[in-house]
């Protein structure tokens, strides 16, 4: 469980990021924005504490999954812009991180 204070310290970094160039002009209002800052606080770290507990291979699957929808998102581009670079990086790098699962499963079942 994180602790109480970093997610606190987090909340006011995001609420002074979000107001620093548009300040609500209510109280109530700027009671919202400190709660919607918190909420993606608190959020944020939980997402920390479920990412430290994943094995290596759950981090590498995660960041797989991710590198496909990302191709995805490459592949959506309008006509006007080249995406074979970006495609052959991802790719490639979706390969590399494949090839990483098959050495590991192989020695966990030696």
């Amino acid at each position: 469980m994180p602790a109480k204070s970093d997610v606190m310290t987090t909340a006011w970094t995001l609420y002074r990021r979000d107001t620093q160039l548009r300040r609500p002009s209510t109280a109530a209002a700027r009671r919202r924005w400190f709660a919607r800052a918190l909420s993606t606080a608190w959020t944020w770290s939980r997402q920390q504490a479920t990412d430290a507990t994943k094995t290596e291979d759950q981090s590498r699957a995660d960041l797989i999954a991710n590198l496909r929808l990302e191709l995805l998102r490459i592949d959506a581009r309008p006509f006007g812009m080249s995406i074979a670079r970006d495609r052959a990086m991802l790719t490639e790098e979706i390969h590399r991180l494949s090839a990483k699962s098959c050495v590991s499963a192989a020695r966990m079942a030696a």
